[in-house]
C-alpha cells in the first residue's frame, strides 16, 4: 500500500510539474520569469500535495561531536633504538625484522679490542686494592696500638680509597657493556660484548650486517612496541574550548573504513601545531587486542562532547545525493496570477547525531552552492526527497 502511494503521489507531483512548466510557458510572453540558477519551482498546490513544508533550522540539545583527522601513534618510551656504548665489527647478529624481542635480550655481538685492554685493566686494579687493603689494615692495626706512624697511615689510608674508586669505576664499565665482573675475576676474558634491548616491542628496521663497524652515535636497529599504540588528532580552535578528558572517540582507519575503534580522551597539548591552528589531542585505543595497528596509520573521528546547542534540523529535511547530504533551502517566492511559487536549492551539509528525529548539521562550508546561512534560513523541513527526485528527473531516490 505505501509503495503504491509513493507511486501515486510521484505521478501527481510530475503531472503538476509538467502543468507548471506549460502554464510557465503561456506566462512567458506577457512578461519575463525570473532566473534561478540551480533551483527548483514549486506551486503551492504542488507542495500541499505531497506534505512538503517549510521551517527554520532549529537550536537544540544533542549529544555533540567534534570530528577531527589524525593518526597512530607511540610515546617516545615505547620505541627505541638499539646501540652500542663502544665502536666495534658487528660479528653476530641474532634476529630479524618483524621479530619481537623482550626487555634485555641479546641481539647482536660486537668485537672490539678495547674490551681486552678493559678486562686487564680491571684485574690489575683489583689486585692493587688487594694489596693496598692488606696495606691499609697493618697501618692500622700499628696505629691503633700506638706504634704506627699517624703520616704512614694516612697515606695507607688514601691509597686504599684510589684504588677502591678505580676498581669500582672499571667494574661499573664492565657492566654497561653487559659484561660481568666476577666471570672476569676468574680469568674468564672474552673478546665480544652483547648488544642488548632497551624495551620490549618488534624489530622495525635492522641497520647493519656481518662485518660492518659501528660507531657510538649509529643505530644497530630499532625496536617499537605497538601494544601501546595511541592515536592524536587535530582538534582546530574553534572547538578547542568542548574537549575534556574522559569523553569518548569513535575512530575509523581512514584507509580501512570496516574497521571501527573505540577510544578516551585522556590528554591534550596546550600549544598550537606550528603548521595549523590547531591542538593535537591524545586518545588511548581500546578494542586494538586483534588489530595490527601501526603508527602513522591515518583515522578519522568523532569526539563525543556531550548534550550541546547545536544547529539541527527534522530526519526528513536531509537528503542523499551522490554520496552527499543535502538540504533544500527556501531561496524565494513570489505570488502570481495561478498562485504562489517556491524556489528551492540544495544546500550541501555534514550530518552529526540524531537524536529524536532531528540531526545535527553544518554546512559544507566551501562547496558548490554553499554560502553562510542566515539565522532566519527557511528550509524544507518534510518530504524533501520529493524535492530530490525531481532533481533526479523524476526518479525517485532509494
Amino acid at each position: 500500500m505505501k509503495t503504491n502511494y509513493i507511486v501515486i503521489m510521484s505521478l501527481f507531483l510530475l503531472g503538476f510539474i509538467s502543468c507548471g512548466k506549460n502554464q510557465k510557458a503561456e506566462n512567458s510572453e506577457e512578461a519575463p520569469e525570473h532566473e534561478h540558477s540551480e533551483a527548483i519551482a514549486l506551486t503551492d498546490k504542488q507542495m500541499q500535495a505531497v506534505d512538503i513544508r517549510i521551517g527554520v533550522i532549529e537550536q537544540r540539545d544533542l549529544n555533540s561531536v567534534v570530528r577531527a583527522n589524525g593518526e597512530m601513534v607511540l610515546d617516545p618510551q615505547k620505541k627505541a633504538d638499539v646501540n652500542s656504548l663502544v665502536g666495534g665489527i658487528i660479528q653476530q647478529i641474532l634476529v630479524t625484522e618483524g621479530k619481537n624481542v623482550g626487555k634485555g635480550q641479546v641481539v647482536a655481538y660486537l668485537e672490539n679490542t678495547g674490551i681486552v685492554e678493559l678486562q686487564k685493566d680491571y684485574l690489575t686494579a683489583k689486585k692493587e686494592a688487594q694489596m693496598s687493603g692488606q696495606e691499609y689494615n697493618r697501618q692500622k692495626d700499628l696505629f691503633d696500638q700506638g706504634a704506627g706512624i699517624e703520616k704512614t697511615f694516612q697515606q695507607a689510608t688514601a691509597n686504599y680509597e684510589i684504588a677502591q674508586a678505580r676498581l669500582t669505576g672499571l667494574e661499573k664499565q664492565l657492566q654497561q657493556l653487559s659484561l660481568s665482573p666476577e666471570q672476569v675475576s676468574e680469568g674468564n676474558i672474552v673478546t665480544q660484548i652483547p648488544i642488548k634491548t632497551p624495551i620490549a616491542g618488534t624489530v622495525n628496521k635492522i641497520n647493519v650486517s656481518m662485518g660492518s663497524y659501528i660507531d657510538i652515535q649509529a643505530p644497530v636497529m630499532s625496536i617499537s612496541d605497538n601494544s601501546q599504540i595511541h592515536c592524536d588528532l587535530k582538534v582546530f580552535e574553534k572547538d578547542i574550548h568542548f574537549i575534556r578528558p574522559g569523553q569518548e572517540v569513535d575512530m575509523q582507519l581512514t584507509n580501512q573504513p570496516g574497521i571501527s575503534l573505540k577510544g578516551t580522551v585522556y590528554e591534550f597539548n596546550k600549544f598550537f601545531e606550528t603548521d595549523t591552528k590547531a591542538i593535537v589531542v591524545h586518545a588511548t585505543v581500546q578494542n586494538k587486542n586483534d588489530l595490527k595497528l601501526i603508527p602513522g596509520m591515518y583515522v578519522t573521528a568523532l569526539i563525543n562532547i556531550g548534550k550541546q546547542k547545536t544547529p539541527a534540523v527534522p530526519n526528513d529535511a536531509i537528503v542523499s545525493m551522490e554520496g552527499k547530504k543535502y538540504l533544500f533551502l527556501l531561496e524565494d517566492e513570489e505570488t502570481t496570477e495561478s498562485g504562489k511559487s517556491f524556489h528551492f536549492k540544495p544546500v550541501e551539509v555534514i550530518t552529526g547525531i540524531s537524536e529524536l528525529g532531528f540531526t545535527q548539521i553544518t554546512p559544507m562550508m566551501g562547496a558548490k552552492n554553499v554560502s553562510p546561512l542566515p539565522d532566519d534560513a527557511r528550509i524544507v523541513t518534510s518530504n524533501a526527497f520529493y524535492i530530490a527526485s525531481m532533481l533526479a528527473g523524476g526518479e525517485e531516490e532509494e
